[in-house]
């Protein structure tokens, strides 16, 4: 995936995709994952002002839930002082990982010399111009939070720019249901998948963090499953039970309409997409002000949106391009295929993309099959093993009652005997409605 991303920034071009089908699929037959989920307290860690760091997880899958409190500029500086080494770390892995993924697809066609001078100034450039193009649509937050982040790390705020905005111009192949009513009648409550499907070869599988901002200039808190630094909203819910999923469309068709034979390019000016998904969990207070708040953005790229109201008991897709923000449910699925992807009772869901036959089928039967009893131990033993989706990171949101469960892919460190993608490993729950209550520390 990273190797077909690089050309695109290489060239400065977003790259038109024709109507096609994506081919990929999950292996033949069902599959288990037998690990309990694990659940324990945090493990306090360290402080400084406006920032906690608590670890969760079990002892070979750790990670931190860090807490940040204040203004969009406090909270990067919180961020910033609190995982200042991890931060620079991650930065720096990330900056040279794409860089050498831009060599390994020029081969031999360049010298090591023009390969490490002429291919990280075309990266640069590349999501230099990305900002250039997004900023009058980027609300000024986001810039004060990067700020914040530069100056207590140290870091050149362009080169924390730019790995925020790396996003906005790749493709990942990703997976998401909303379920609830009969398809959860077991429980009675309404849950909610993102499976990020992404590199699991570089520095991302070594620097999942959890963080959990406390805005006091706007807002109510919100959780989001990411990296050190990361500004934009990939995975998230909030103390509202609203929740995201996204999945990147390589394969549109024409009902975007933009990025086909029959369309026009897909827009580049606009508010980036992590950005509206942090708006929605930010400001959105029910499923129709996040389903309102997308229409209205700024939209450039082509996804799949999904959208959960734990509260109201309800979770929308939406299609979202620079065109459209289409909001679908359970009996008005999209896209439209009675043969690999039906209508369910009660659930949505899309698997890896929109045109994406053999994903959607088996994540269809999985649901199907599971109809009445899904929840995060059907999603977690059963149907995300089967269908092999979510190898970065999963959440799992338990929107009635603020539980996130979470897995991720294992890390370089960890013994390689143990299951590699995120759906084979253990989960770890979360209870949100303590983690939102968390008060800034004493310091």
């Amino acid at each position: 995936m990273i190797k077909s991303v690089s050309l695109l920034v290489l060239t400065l071009t977003i790259q038109t995709t024709y109507a096609a089908y994506c081919n990929g699929s999950p292996d033949p037959g069902e599959r288990t994952n037998d690990y309990p989920i694990f659940d324990t307290d945090l493990r306090f860690v360290r402080s400084v002002k406006n920032a906690i760091y608590y670890e969760a997880g079990p002892a070979n899958a750790t990670f931190p839930v860090v807490h940040v409190f204040g203004n969009a500029y406090e909270v990067g500086y919180a961020q910033g002082l609190l995982m200042k080494n991890e931060m620079i770390e991650f930065i720096g892995k990330t900056w040279g990982y794409l860089v050498e993924m831009v060599v390994e697809e020029l081969g031999d066609k360049l010298s090591p010399q023009a390969q490490a001078i002429l291919v990280s100034q075309g990266m640069k450039a590349a999501l230099d111009w990305c900002a250039e193009v997004t900023a009058p649509y980027t609300p000024q937050a986001y810039f004060d939070e990067i700020q914040g982040l530069a100056d207590a790390t140290g870091i050149d705020y362009q080169q924390i720019l730019r790995v925020n905005l790396f996003p906005e111009l790749t493709k990942a192949q990703c997976s998401f249901f909303g379920a609830w009513g009969t398809a959860t009648t077991a429980t009675g409550k309404t849950y909610q998948l993102r499976a990020l499907d992404y590199d699991t070869v570089g520095p991302f599988k070594d620097y999942h963090q959890i963080t959990v901002y406390h805005p006091t200039d706007g807002g109510h808190a919100y959780a989001q499953v990411a990296w050190p630094g990361n500004v934009g909203s990939l995975t998230g819910m909030s103390s509202q039970q609203i929740a995201i999923s996204e999945i990147g469309v390589s394969y549109p068709d024409d009902s975007f309409g933009q990025g086909t034979e029959n369309t026009p390019p897909q827009k580049v000016k606009g508010e980036p997409w992590a950005f509206v998904m942090r708006d929605v969990l930010q400001f959105s207070n029910s499923l129709d002000e996040a389903i309102s708040r997308i229409q209205n953005a700024n939209r450039t790229c082509n996804l799949i949106i999904g959208v959960g109201d734990g509260e109201a008991g309800a979770v929308s897709g939406l299609e979202y391009s620079g065109y459209v923000a289409i909001p679908y449910g359970d009996d008005n699925l999209l896209p439209e295929n009675a043969t690999w992807h039906p209508e369910i009772d009660d659930v949505v869901y899309n698997g890896m993309d929109w045109l994406c036959p053999n994903y959607d089928s088996v994540l269809g039967e999985q649901l199907s099959k599971y109809h009445g009893n899904i929840n995060e131990e059907t999603a977690v033993h059963n149907i995300l093993p089967t269908v092999q989706t979510g190898d970065l990171h999963i959440a799992v949101y338990d929107l009635t009652d603020s539980k996130l469960h979470v897995s991720f892919c294992r890390k370089a460190s960890a013994d390689p005997s143990e299951p590699h993608y995120a759906y084979e490993r253990q989960f770890t729950r979360l209870d949100m409605k303590t983690i939102f209550a968390e008060q800034p520390p004493v310091v």
